[in-house]
């Protein structure tokens, strides 16, 4: 790249030699979607992984190569987050070609989600569990908490994507572009700062807030989330306070003094 002292140092025959050293290591595959590169067909790039820009380094470790329309069209610098928002494409345009609204639903079921029911019971105050059918037989316990003026009872799990579910009903809206903001978020890495929140039904954890932030995390590798639970909720109460916070509710955004206040 132009930027790059490294490769600008390289003659022709130099070049290609690093690219088919990188093709080599790369099983003869796109570094950005996966798909098979022909070094004598198809165009090709050689990028960094993590741009110089963001203290990337300038050698053989840090060099990827691809498809010259895929490094040309790539949605950021970071070849990594190229990856997972064009990975997360494919799963979008997968389910629009079947005619369906792509959601959290679609993602778990490439990410190997939504397998097995719930099993849980209540004793004192507490919650306890297992996710025996992945292996972890491990009888764990989370404290219930009441809400004061709600009456809803809710614990915080950590669970595997094996026994999450996407809750149609109470959320059947479909992902948008900001997914791909978060994506870059979660990477750089900075915290999650909302978490996202689901419900036991029909012996099923099924997230109803929160599909973005799950969905984002779930690009990046992560096999668990962490969930605030609603416990034996009422149904109608959650889908009006939902639809509250969706339209009556709206956080309010930070205006430019308080941002510059943050900065100062």
């Amino acid at each position: 790249m132009g930027n790059s002292k490294y490769l600008d140092s390289l003659n022709k025959k130099e070049y290609d030699k690093l690219s088919r050293k990188l093709w080599d290591i790369q099983n003869h595959k796109c570094f950005i979607c996966e798909q098979e590169i022909d070094i004598d067909l198809n165009n090709t790039n050689i990028d960094h992984i993590k741009p110089l820009a963001n203290n990337g380094k300038d050698e053989l470790m840090n060099f990827a190569i691809t498809h010259e329309h895929c490094n040309k069209t790539k949605q950021d610098a970071d070849l990594i987050v190229a990856k997972k928002i064009l990975k997360l494409e494919k799963i979008i345009q997968e389910a629009e070609n079947n005619g369906e609204t792509a959601s959290l639903k679609h993602v778990l079921k490439v990410f190997n989600g939504s397998k097995y029911d719930f099993k849980c019971k209540i004793k004192n105050n507490d919650l306890l569990y297992s996710f025996d059918e992945i292996g972890d037989v491990e009888i764990k316990k989370s404290t219930i908490y009441k809400d004061v003026l709600s009456g809803e009872k809710t614990a915080f799990i950590e669970v595997p994507l094996e026994y999450l579910y996407h809750d149609d009903d109470l959320n059947p809206r479909g992902l948008n572009k900001s997914v791909n903001l978060l994506i870059k978020e979660f990477y750089k890495p900075n915290p999650q700062l909302q978490i996202s929140l689901a419900r036991i039904d029909d012996n099923k954890i099924k997230i109803f807030d929160g599909q973005h932030k799950t969905v984002a995390q779930i690009m990046l590798g992560v096999t668990k989330i962490v969930v605030r639970l609603f416990i034996d909720s009422d149904f109608d109460k959650l889908m009006t306070t939902n639809l509250n916070a969706g339209k009556q509710l709206k956080q309010i955004a930070f205006d430019k003094a308080i941002v510059r206040q943050l900065h100062d």
